[in-house]
């Protein structure tokens, strides 16, 4: 009853933050053209008129690589940031490990080369378009992809704190081969997607295999279809009550895409994820986002990114219920310099389990530096 009253009031939201925003990403990390690489970005944003505690957001997040030979790289990246919703600080390693890339066979032979990269250690997770957002200078609004950072409601007390998608950075390794029109990978992580497993933190969960596949397609320059299942143990035998059906299993189904066209971008991803639990059927996540950007001037862009999620469960007497997620932001974006970037613009949302909309204000000033 409660989203039906509010579905009038919904649409005039998604249209005044399409009206107002399309949207326009901050530009690809530069690639690395010598023997190291040194990016650093620093950023702090806050809001004004939410309903509920938002602290002040700070981002530390330093890249670096080191070539040590031929197509062989260190990486190492490090984040300190100042969590929004209760002001503690967290430090993470996002990235620590070794990077291999090389052709298959050599152009020589009339045929485009193939490329193979060789990833292992601390990685970005295979699976999910808007982890590659994941930096403060690279996201084109302010707030961070509410699919990857907004747990799912905890309405099984056997089920630990799971994700649609986990904004994490697993240790693992993967295997990517790509052409100019596809690419195609594979991995093996020490987490499922669902759930993450963060490097630092004195409450990880257990080490547990999942396996991840991917593939992608180009048919012209500016346009990119993608999809990636993931599936393995997200929880313990050892972490539930009923253990007689042994370790909890998620798959992950994603599917993405970004076409880009004059001066405007607009990319989005389609996510999935069934959960199993005690119950006979198994917990579903679905949801998404979509995001346009579009440059004005130069100096001047406007972005929206528009967040849904939705969550279907069993209760003890195997009634189905379900909780349903929205959050719209807009803003204008402003490049002070090449270097300093200034973000302002509106946010409205409706949590899980929350019968009104979060109507706030919301702005930020990001740096970001390439030393070498």
């Amino acid at each position: 009853m409660g989203a039906q009253r509010a579905a009038p009031s919904l649409m005039k939201k998604v249209t005044a933050a399409v009206l107002f925003a399309s949207l326009l990403s901050a530009g690809p990390a530069t690639a690395q053209t010598g023997r190291v690489a040194l990016d650093t970005v620093v950023s702090f944003d806050g809001v004004a008129g939410s309903t509920v505690r938002r602290d002040p957001g700070v981002w530390f997040d330093i890249f670096s690589a080191v070539r040590v030979g031929e197509g062989l790289d260190l990486i190492a990246r490090p984040v300190v940031s100042r969590r929004t919703f209760n002001g503690t600080w967290q430090k993470q390693i996002y990235q620590l490990g070794v990077r291999y890339e090389r052709p298959l066979f050599a152009s020589r032979s009339g045929r485009e080369a193939v490329g193979l990269r060789i990833e292992a250690g601390q990685m970005q997770a295979p699976v999910g378009l808007a982890m590659l957002e994941n930096r403060q200078d690279l996201n084109p609004v302010i707030s961070q992809h509410s699919a990857y950072y907004l747990p799912l409601p905890r309405v099984d007390p056997e089920i630990p704190q799971v994700f649609l998608i986990a904004g994490a950075y697993p240790l693992g390794a993967q295997l990517t081969v790509a052409k100019r029109a596809w690419d195609a990978r594979v991995a093996i992580i020490d987490s499922s997607p669902v759930r993450g497993r963060p490097f630092f933190g004195s409450r990880k969960p257990p080490r547990m295999a999942n396996w991840v596949a991917g593939v992608g397609v180009t048919p012209k320059i500016g346009i990119r279809l993608g999809a990636a299942v993931a599936y393995g143990p997200y929880a313990r035998r050892s972490e539930v009550v009923d253990q007689t059906r042994g370790d909890r299993t998620a798959t992950v189904a994603q599917v993405e895409g970004e076409w880009s066209f004059g001066y405007t971008r607009i990319a989005g991803e389609v996510l999935r994820s069934s959960l199993e639990t005690a119950r006979a059927t198994p917990a579903e996540a679905r949801g998404g986002w979509l995001e346009v950007t579009q440059t004005l001037h130069p100096r001047v862009f406007v972005a929206g990114r528009g967040d849904l999620q939705r969550y279907r469960y069993s209760s003890i007497d195997d009634r189905r219920s379900s909780q349903t997620y929205h959050r719209y932001e807009a803003i204008l974006g402003y490049r002070i310099t090449p270097d300093l970037t200034a973000r302002a613009g509106y946010l409205t949302r409706k949590g899980y389990v929350v019968f009104h909309w979060d109507d706030q204000l919301i702005a930020s000033i990001t740096f970001q530096k390439k030393f070498f």
